[in-house]
């Protein structure tokens, strides 16, 4: 088989979460320019209004929705409103998120509880509904759960962000073994230290230089690196993938 037809998704319709900027758009674009009809969800309407513009005028088909991830009803009206404009969704990357920098000891109860309300219960609630959904009409999918390296390395200021990540790892091996007799795929992506608004607080000045530094690529990560595996779990080439992470961090995780 050749590579543009196993690598194929001009017939999905694609839910991207967080979808306006950093690597929710980007990874939206890859799709979209391989002829797969997207769907930029984000709490902030008018930067995935922007990014699907951007992507309309370079001939993708693109639309926007918003969507805080806390939410349960506007998930279920982001999902109703996708299937009217493009169709039924095939395939969701589950890419919203939020961050914080603070040390454990002083770290407050509410900036812990919203980094789990966002990363957690969100990624489940929105894999849930997208899962509800394939089972109705019998065609399985593929849910794409962004998660991160710090899942597994622990770092200092990162208690909440790193155990939410943790829990994304385990809640996707429980929902692939679940969802797979209904030919659901569920996989995970961890990229590795990448410029965008979510690391800002941790690169600005001379943090991006020194992350760059430490790792063994000698860069930071763009959203072009996330290409290849996007493509590779939301097309054919993946059909026999569940339950699999992908560790895409230029060697940060095993040369520190």
């Amino acid at each position: 088989m050749r590579a543009s037809e196993l690598f194929d998704v001009s017939g999905e319709v694609v839910l991207v979460t967080g979808g306006g900027g950093g690597i929710g758009v980007a990874m939206a674009g890859v799709l979209a320019l391989n002829g797969a009809k997207v769907a930029l969800a984000d709490i902030d309407l008018e930067v995935a209004q922007a990014a699907a513009a951007s992507l309309c005028s370079g001939g993708a088909t693109a639309v926007s929705v918003e969507l805080d991830v806390r939410d349960e009803q506007m998930i279920v009206a982001a999902f109703d409103r996708v299937e009217a404009e493009l169709g039924r969704v095939s395939v969701l990357i589950n890419n919203a998120g939020v961050a914080h920098r603070d040390k454990a000891v002083s770290l407050p109860a509410q900036t812990w509880r919203n980094v789990m309300d966002v990363n957690v219960d969100g990624a489940f609630a929105v894999a849930q509904e997208a899962a509800r959904r394939m089972i109705r009409y019998g065609n399985g999918g593929s849910i794409i759960n962004i998660s991160s390296i710090l899942s597994e390395i622990p770092i200092r200021q990162v208690a909440a962000y790193s155990t939410s990540k943790a829990a994304v790892t385990q809640m996707t091996r429980c929902l692939a073994l679940e969802w797979a007799k209904h030919q659901i795929r569920v996989n995970e992506i961890r990229p590795g230290w990448f410029e965008t608004a979510l690391t800002g607080p941790f690169l600005k000045g001379p943090g991006a230089k020194v992350m760059a530094g430490q790792n063994p690529m000698g860069r930071l990560g763009d959203g072009s690196d996330l290409a290849g595996a996007v493509l590779l779990l939301a097309s054919g080439a993946g059909k026999f993938m569940t339950g699999s992470a992908i560790t895409i961090d230029g060697g940060h995780s095993i040369g520190r």
